[in-house]
């Protein structure tokens, strides 16, 4: 993990080997947003078209699914943003910051345009009337699942921007980013740990700024090159079984008797973004020491994951659509639709994908074996 020298009058250098770990724990962010919409139809919320029954006699406190929903979002896009940030970082360095603009317009913009006339509507379709003649403008009232693209677009603007004018993300003061999230974590209004859901064309911009200290502290770590050690791994459980539960708890304060108050927010608010940087790091000790090293069918699943995202949601929704009326178990009915929308999206991308236009388009060229 010696990357090469960075350039700083925009001109690139010789880049890096591959991050295996980290293209394997993106990818991992990327797969569980399979399992956490699939988690939202046996919730009682107000804003998913289809519920099952169960949900209705399972409310959000003693309910499994939210519990795992929870833990899952309160570190996902987080993650997935601060490996967004390293990656960006990395390709300013090996291809200047023309290339990565060429690159990330690319591997994101194309994705994007062509989700506003396909997934995109065929999402919004559950949520909202389609007709043929609005398909082509449904993005303007929900980019749907999707929006996490956008974000990288303009996230990319304000890095390249800060590029040109000179600004640099190895100074120590960078570490302030870790407490900077918990301003924007105080300023949600979901109930949640980790950011309100934002899928419309302007951004929130306490959701936008949340993302973005994630994305920003990832430009740091590489160009900090700090060295990512195995036992940050120890993080998770300190997470999990201290600052997640707790952090809820407050976010629920007259469950404890407690009386609602910007104190008692504040604190929910910092433990908070304890719960989120503790997973963050220690899924980032977890993945250095189970996937540091290169595996074929690690490398295929991490290509395969940005497709299996872009396209999950409407065979998702399709499920539910399809199970809710199942006499089966509610958790049987969740791993069938988990598995079924894995399966025939690895399918697609194994046959209709991998070796095309799309697939260069959203991995770069790959040579059959």
């Amino acid at each position: 993990m010696q990357p090469g020298k960075m350039q700083m009058n925009g001109r690139s250098s010789p880049a890096p080997g591959r991050f295996h770990d980290l293209d394997a724990l993106r990818a991992f962010a990327m797969l569980l947003g399979i399992v956490l919409h699939t988690c939202l139809f046996l919730m009682p919320v107000d804003d998913w078209p289809i519920q099952d029954r169960w949900a209705d006699s399972h409310d959000l406190e003693n309910n499994p699914y939210a519990f795992f929903f929870g833990v899952i979002h309160g570190f996902r896009m987080p993650i997935f943003y601060l490996i967004s940030g390293f990656f960006t970082a990395m390709l300013w360095q090996s291809r200047g910051l023309d290339g990565l603009a060429r690159h990330r317009l690319h591997r994101i913009g194309l994705p994007l345009l062509a989700g506003m006339l396909t997934i995109i509507p065929a999402t919004n379709a559950f949520f909202i009337p389609v007709t043929p003649l609005t398909w082509m403008y449904s993005w303007l009232s929900s980019l749907a699942h999707l929006w996490f693209l956008w974000y990288l677009v303009l996230m990319t603007a304000v890095f390249i921007a800060c590029a040109r004018l000179g600004l640099r993300f190895r100074h120590p003061a960078w570490w302030l980013l870790l407490p900077a999230s918990i301003l924007p974590q105080y300023l949600m209004r979901e109930g949640m740990i980790g950011a309100d859901g934002s899928a419309d064309l302007i951004p929130i911009p306490h959701v936008f700024g949340y993302y973005l200290v994630f994305y920003l502290f990832g430009a740091f770590f590489y160009q900090k090159r700090i060295e990512v050690q195995r036992w940050w791994s120890t993080g998770l459980a300190p997470a999990t079984l201290v600052a997640m539960p707790a952090g809820y708890l407050l976010l629920d304060p007259e469950s404890l008797g407690l009386a609602p108050s910007n104190a008692v927010r504040w604190t929910a608010a910092v433990i908070g973004a304890v719960y989120t940087w503790l997973a963050c790091f220690g899924l980032l000790g977890l993945f250095r020491w189970i996937a540091s090293k290169q595996r074929y069918w690690i490398r295929y699943v991490s290509d395969a994951s940005y497709w299996l995202y872009l396209g999950h949601l409407p065979l998702v929704l399709g499920g539910q659509a399809l199970a809710v009326s199942w006499p089966f178990s509610v958790h049987l009915k969740f791993t069938l639709i988990c598995v079924a929308v894995t399966g025939i999206l690895l399918a697609t991308y194994q046959l209709g994908v991998r070796y095309t236009f799309v697939g260069r388009v959203l991995n770069g060229p790959r040579v059959r074996h």
